[in-house]
């Protein structure tokens, strides 16, 4: 499959549908296919889903209609490996204490990259890629969310540190939680960032400027921040 953006000058820019997802109550949910399509013609690289919370049905829609990235979650436990491979993403996302060499060699086998999510540490850095995760994924939420600049400052010092590990070690740095416009250009301008993911804040400003247009917006920002 080709994808959109092959020449794209920033971080690719994931858009998280789980926050639309979960909108769902006793009434029927938000098109997820149509907020995926929405996404691609807005420059979204890549659509982020949790593995179960989803019919696979909507997967094959996605991956049959269009043509940016799938990446997918596996809830705690490491459950619906199955699933998640026969959706045929591109990237699978898991904590890193449920991974082990089988799960590694099955995504291996059929062309997954297998990602780590892990607390920003050193120490495991390198115990993701000791177990051979081809990406890791770190919790933006602590700087993103902060009111204390002192300690936003720190949050991402300790984001950039361990992103530079990563990378000298092999292995892309996927971030996500916590983002919006105000503070994702910061981390987009790291260079070793390859990954940015974003969901909530897009959801809370499309009630004001409509979905595309956040996704859109988004983007812009973490492609100018990797220019400058």
């Amino acid at each position: 499959m080709s994808y959109l953006n092959p020449h794209s000058t920033g971080p690719d820019f994931y858009v998280d549908l789980m926050p639309l997802v979960r909108l769902r109550s006793d009434r029927p949910g938000p098109d997820l296919v149509q907020a995926a399509r929405l996404a691609q013609a807005a420059g979204a690289d890549g659509i982020s889903l949790l593995t179960g919370e989803v019919a696979p049905a909507v997967f094959a829609a996605i991956v049959s209609e269009l043509m940016i990235k799938l990446h997918l979650r596996l809830p705690v436990g490491g459950q619906l490996l199955a699933q998640a491979i026969s959706m045929q993403p591109q990237r699978v996302c898991m904590v890193m204490g449920d991974g082990n060499a089988e799960i590694t060699q099955q995504l291996q086998a059929h062309g997954i990259e297998l990602a780590f999510a892990i607390e920003t540490d050193l120490e495991q850095v390198q115990a993701a890629h000791a177990a051979g995760a081809y990406a890791i994924e770190f919790d933006a939420s602590m700087y993103g969310t902060s009111t204390n600049a002192v300690r936003a400052d720190e949050e991402f010092e300790r984001l950039a540190t361990c992103t530079a590990a990563a990378t000298r070690l092999g292995m892309q740095v996927q971030i996500a939680h916590g983002l919006d416009l105000t503070n994702a250009a910061r981390l987009a301008a790291l260079e070793d960032v390859m990954q940015i993911q974003v969901g909530q804040s897009l959801l809370i400003r499309a009630i004001a400027v409509g979905w595309q247009t956040a996704v859109g917006d988004m983007k812009a920002i973490l492609t100018q921040a990797r220019r400058h």
